[in-house]
């Protein structure tokens, strides 16, 4: 990769408030299905795109990537000195966001059948919206979803925090522990999302490149919403509603989403499957060769089974 890195062609799609989200359509010689990826928190179209997009369109899938709001170009919530902060009150802002990109976006352009593909936070808000919204989805691959990020009594405890932080006026500042990126960001020892050195520092090549598009850490308000939309999950027979096929995959090293206590939500999914690659840390997808291919091992088995149902 060049020491400026381009962006790739994207539209903007406008929502019904006055804001925008950024995307990008990729069409494979003769498409088979359509996949949706979502990204993470931070991620943005660049990033995604690397890698999971020429591996997917080999797999003749017509791609479409997007950023949701508050990361890559997609519009922020907070402008000016706060511009970098990751900021929503209310997770659901985002689903509604989704379903209108779908309707004007998606569903005009789907060929096939409909894959989603989440990470992390995607993962997560590609779970309620498949729920809550009940879109007709034929398959869901879910990487590291964020569905529990530590133990009950320490979420708990987090939930209590958020809430009251938000409720005494700290809404959009951040968390502890959270700051605008920096060097703490680019250290790339002990860092908990990838072993491979050159994929973890695509991040930065491209908030160097366009600052833009940088995205720091989490307000008091994000924190809240988050906990609040992963309790919103817990309820009972939440996810038992969801009967379409889903692949799971987490890494034994991850500790960002631990597979210890994402299992007992996994489980809850009638008809999910659920790997754990062994060493690998949160981003799977930008991890290290040795991890990537036993993760699309399991990838390759699932597509063939949901694509050529």
């Amino acid at each position: 990769m060049s020491n400026r890195p381009e962006l790739l062609a994207h539209k903007f799609h406008p929502l019904g408030d006055g804001g925008r989200i950024r995307y990008a359509l990729f069409e494979p010689e003769k498409a088979h299905g359509t996949v949706l990826i979502a990204p993470g928190r931070r991620e943005f179209i660049e990033k995604k795109y690397a890698e999971l997009g020429p591996a997917l369109l080999k797999r003749n899938c017509r791609l479409i990537f997007f950023e949701w709001r508050g990361q890559g170009l997609s519009d922020r919530f907070l402008t000016g000195k706060l511009h970098q902060r990751d900021h929503i009150t209310d997770f659901g802002t985002h689903l509604n966001d989704l379903t209108s990109f779908y309707d004007k976006v998606i569903h005009p352009r789907q060929t096939g059948p409909l894959l989603v593909f989440g990470h992390s936070m995607g993962s997560h808000l590609l779970l309620r919206w498949l729920v809550e919204c009940q879109i007709k989805a034929a398959a869901a691959i879910i990487i590291a979803p964020m569905l529990a990020l530590a133990a009950l009594p320490v979420h708990a405890a987090a939930r209590a925090m958020s809430w009251t932080a938000v409720h005494l006026g700290h809404n959009t500042d951040y968390a502890p522990g959270q700051h605008d990126y920096n060097d703490r960001d680019r250290a790339f020892d002990k860092n908990p999302l990838s072993h491979d050195l050159e994929r973890y520092t695509i991040i930065e090549k491209y908030f160097d490149a366009h600052p833009e598009m940088t995205v720091g850490g989490v307000t008091w308000g994000w924190l809240d919403a988050a906990l609040k939309s992963m309790n919103r999950t817990y309820q009972r027979h939440y996810f038992e509603r969801l009967t379409l096929p889903i692949l799971a995959l987490t890494g034994s090293g991850d500790h960002v989403t631990p597979p210890t206590e994402l299992d007992r939500y996994l489980r809850r999914l009638p008809n999910a499957h659920n790997f754990i690659i062994p060493g690998a840390r949160h981003d799977l997808m930008n991890e290290a060769d040795i991890y990537q291919i036993e993760a699309w091992k399991h990838i390759d088995r699932f597509l063939d089974k949901v694509m050529n149902a």
